[in-house]
């Protein structure tokens, strides 16, 4: 799993010491390895990045994470009255549920200073990394969620999760909404590459969108997705994830499958200012705001990426395990 070893040593406990209102709930990093941007934690939309500039030039209006939508294998239906007694410890019926990170979900990092949003830098392999990370705490569900920037023009968006509502199998879908605003003109296109695609006129796997879609993953094909700025040429990859190799049994491969509960992996949506909300469509709900079908070539854009995190019961309550794709910024 990507950082593992940063990670423990940053949640390798927290004590419920400093009150979180006495904390600022934004900030800002300016020029660090190239990178300049604001942080906010509001709305209900988790730790949120504005503003974010890479080599003096805009990259991205807004990234958030509104939800984590998450569907256990067994749980409680209205229909079902067979479903209704019992506790979740006898039963092992949860959910769904919606967590969405808000500022007083969030616990102090004790090794992060005790504070609430959690900024460090620090070198892996010959490489810058700046982590932005906030810890919250939802029912039984202990959350990290970071982005990760680097020297070499990356952020990884990424959530880690541990602990068990249910003794029970269930996968953590979270879901990121990315406001490119590549270059900040509001012209840009995006592309999917699947390697061995035939070339319609943009090269060799390239196909662009046109419309307001939801796609999803082609590991076979090492699908990937480029966001555009068309007077420009640069742009920024949306890369699938590496998941986690290294936990056993069953280890991720990849950031995980889309299935019929979150059956999506990316969504992409004209840039609408009402549509820039909390989570609007509860624990059932799929990403929706594409009933017009609107165009979005040359457009101002947002993408919309979902993660798939199983977590399996016979992987206990303490084990981290994180999920989440990688943004290279192309110049």
């Amino acid at each position: 799993m990507r950082r593992s070893l940063r990670l423990a040593l940053l949640l390798s406990g927290f004590v419920l010491a400093t009150p979180a209102l006495a904390q600022e709930k934004t900030g800002h990093i300016d020029n660090w390895e190239s990178w300049s941007l604001d942080w906010e934690v509001k709305e209900n939309t988790g730790l949120a990045l504005r503003n974010v500039t890479y080599q003096g030039e805009m990259v991205l209006a807004k990234a958030s994470m509104p939800v984590i939508r998450v569907k256990y294998v067994k749980e409680r239906h209205w229909w079902n009255p067979l479903t209704w007694f019992g506790s979740r410890a006898e039963t092992g019926r949860c959910g769904p549920f919606q967590d969405r990170i808000r500022w007083k979900d969030l616990v102090p990092i004790k090794n992060c200073g005790d504070k609430m949003m959690c900024v460090e830098s620090y070198e892996q392999g010959g490489v810058k990394w700046l982590e932005l990370g906030v810890y919250a705490r939802i029912g039984a569900y202990h959350i990290y969620q970071a982005w990760y920037l680097n020297s070499a023009g990356e952020i990884h968006p990424t959530v880690y999760s541990r602990g068990l509502s249910c003794n029970t199998d269930h996968i953590h879908h979270p879901y990121w909404r990315l406001d490119f605003d590549i270059d900040g003109n509001g012209m840009d296109q995006v592309f999917v590459h699947d390697e061995g695609a035939p070339n319609e006129g943009w090269g060799p796997g390239w196909h662009k969108y046109r419309n307001e879609l939801n796609a999803v993953k082609d590991p076979e094909a090492k699908r990937t997705w480029f966001v555009r700025d068309q007077p420009t040429g640069r742009g920024v990859w949306i890369i699938p994830g590496p998941g986690y190799s290294t936990i056993t049994p069953n280890p991720l491969q990849g950031d995980g499958h889309y299935d019929k509960f979150a059956d999506k992996d990316v969504g992409v949506r004209r840039d609408r200012a009402e549509e820039d909300q909390p989570w609007a469509f509860a624990a059932r709900g799929h990403l929706g705001y594409d009933d017009d079908n609107e165009g979005v070539q040359e457009q101002d854009i947002v993408f919309w990426y979902v993660g798939h995190l199983p977590h399996e019961a016979q992987h206990g309550e303490l084990e981290w395990l994180g999920v989440g794709p990688v943004l290279r910024v192309q110049r």
